[in-house]
């Protein structure tokens, strides 16, 4: 196949992968408070629902390499997408907090296998010397779905309702199972794999790196879920000119790109990482009603900009070459549980609260990552 061929199939895949984190968290910020309106009962039941969801991702973790080697890959990407609009649609009809704690399980299990079928079809139809900076684009793009479907999904909701933000995550998810189904997939010999394996879930090799990125990500969690309309509602509320928070953290996370191009740096790494901690750091700190809400948006969507895809690299540099779609997966399920923790989090704590925390877990990720995660990597690194 033609290497432009190769490229367009690669943007596909990116393209849906965009498109299910934007339709998945258009939802996410607005959902405890919904339900926990329609139910009757407080946020801080509701917001339980996240951790179901990671519940979920566990379950099917296990079973990711036997599915997606026993069945076609790209079927299994578009069926557990489908899957993921099912459990999206069952939102309009829950009526009880058991209905929601099992559709929210229900979805993080259709949203695992998805996942990992995504990274591994990326994998196929990517050159063997391009898959390191392909691994990183398809991490930065579904970081920005992330970030853009938070945005969305505020503005959405305050806008036009719940109903209608339902209506964009459906149709704005099957633009993205379309998507995945143009992609045309090389054939690859079938692979006799155990029903059950840690293969495509986990990475044992990155359990410190795991923890550390799981408290990184944390921190944009707690800012995800709605629950705190000072925060969440606008950055410049001040000029009559409402916009979502995360419209700030997508600007800054854009901007990442460009700041990581003009680093010229030793120990990249080190201190790319290092930079975009201290990022999450200052804009913790700078959360406070006399400094414009848009400053630390800003800062720290660079933050995450930095941070979060060089975490990756650390992650593949401790696998074996066999192993880069299982480090991609350890790597995005390590961040959705950060997020879904913080979101849960952000449920059950006030905004003063929620701040002090965001600051301690800010600093202790810095320490964190200079005590522990860099020295491990640098003993256990393979690449």
């Amino acid at each position: 196949m033609a290497p432009t061929l190769w490229t367009n199939h690669f943007m596909r895949i990116c393209l849906a992968n965009l498109l299910m984190f934007i339709s998945l968290y258009v939802m996410f910020p607005v959902l405890p408070l919904e339900m926990a309106g329609r139910l009757g009962v407080p946020v801080t039941q509701t917001g339980i629902m996240f951790l179901f969801f990671t519940l979920g991702m566990f379950l099917i973790g296990p079973f990711h390499a036997y599915l997606i080697d026993a069945y076609k890959r790209k079927f299994v990407c578009i069926f557990s997408l489908a899957a993921m609009m099912a459990a999206t649609v069952g939102y309009a009809f829950v009526s009880s907090l058991t209905e929601l704690l099992l559709l929210s399980t229900a979805q993080g299990v259709a949203f695992g296998l998805a996942t990992t079928a995504g990274i591994t079809l990326a994998i196929d139809v990517t050159g063997s010397t391009l898959r390191s900076a392909g691994n990183v684009s398809l991490s930065w793009i579904t970081r920005f779905g992330m970030i853009a479907g938070v945005a969305l999904g505020i503005w959405f909701y305050q806008t036009y309702g719940f109903r209608d933000s339902l209506y964009l995550s459906i149709t704005v998810g099957s633009i993205g199972i379309l998507s995945a189904w143009g992609v045309y997939v090389p054939f690859r010999a079938p692979i006799v794999t155990k029903l059950y394996s840690l293969d495509r879930f986990l990475l044992p090799r990155a359990w410190l790196p795991s923890l550390n990125l799981i408290l990184i990500a944390f921190i944009p969690g707690l800012l995800i879920a709605s629950v705190h309309p000072y925060l969440n509602s606008c950055i410049l509320g001040g000029i009559g000119r409402p916009l979502p928070f995360f419209l700030g953290i997508g600007v800054g996370f854009l901007s990442s790109l460009l700041l990581f191009r003009m680093l010229r740096l030793k120990d990249k790494t080190l201190r790319t990482v290092i930079m975009g901690i201290s990022l999450l750091v200052i804009g913790m700190v700078m959360l406070m009603p006399c400094i414009p809400m848009l400053v630390p948006a800003v800062i720290l969507g660079l933050g995450l900009g930095l941070a979060i895809p060089e975490f990756l690299l650390i992650f593949v540099k401790l696998s074996e070459h066999c192993q880069r779609g299982t480090a991609n997966t350890t790597h995005l399920l390590c961040c959705e549980i950060g997020f879904s923790l913080g979101m849960a989090t952000s449920c059950v704590v006030d905004m003063d609260q929620l701040v002090l925390i965001g600051q301690l877990a800010s600093g202790a990720s810095l320490l964190f990552f200079l005590l522990l995660t860099y020295p491990y990597f640098l003993k256990m690194k393979i690449r």
